[in-house]
């Protein structure tokens, strides 16, 4: 299976940390975007080369997790699978974004999105049953 994470840079630590779980279940980390850091101040060239392979990486991926707080570049991601009906996961520590109220999003509530609230290990733990013991939900839930 392979991943990709999206979220914003200040969330490092548990991206990092989601990915090492996957990585331990066998699965695909198909670009870790922390690596590089900050992309502040470097040259349209590195912008585009950065962007390229973050836009490359989501294509690659079985499924789109989305890590709160997500940045501005999250949302183009997220946009990426939707469009390519890829599975996605978006999670949050609590279920703040997950009402119906100005704190959500249209495409949270799409049939290929699911929602996630708890801990990192456990949304590790919900990815491999889901995923690996399970029909996609993106085709399974669309009718």
């Amino acid at each position: 299976m392979r991943f990709y994470i999206a979220s914003k840079l200040n969330n490092y630590a548990n991206v990092r940390r989601l990915a090492a779980l996957l990585k331990q279940f066998g699965w695909e980390h198909t670009f870790d975007w922390t690596v590089h850091g900050s992309i502040k101040g470097t040259s349209g060239e590195a912008l585009r080369k950065i962007g390229q392979r973050e836009c490359d990486a989501v294509k690659m991926a079985d499924v789109l997790i989305v890590l709160t707080p997500q940045g501005g570049g999250t949302h183009v991601e997220l946009g990426i699978a939707i469009a390519m009906q890829k599975n996605i996961y978006i999670h949050h520590e609590d279920d703040r974004f997950f009402h119906c109220d100005n704190n959500t999003s249209v495409f949270y509530w799409l049939p290929n999105v699911r929602r996630f609230v708890g801990s990192i290990e456990a949304l590790a733990e919900e990815l491999q049953t889901d995923l690996l013991h399970r029909k996609p939900f993106a085709l399974t839930q669309q009718r």
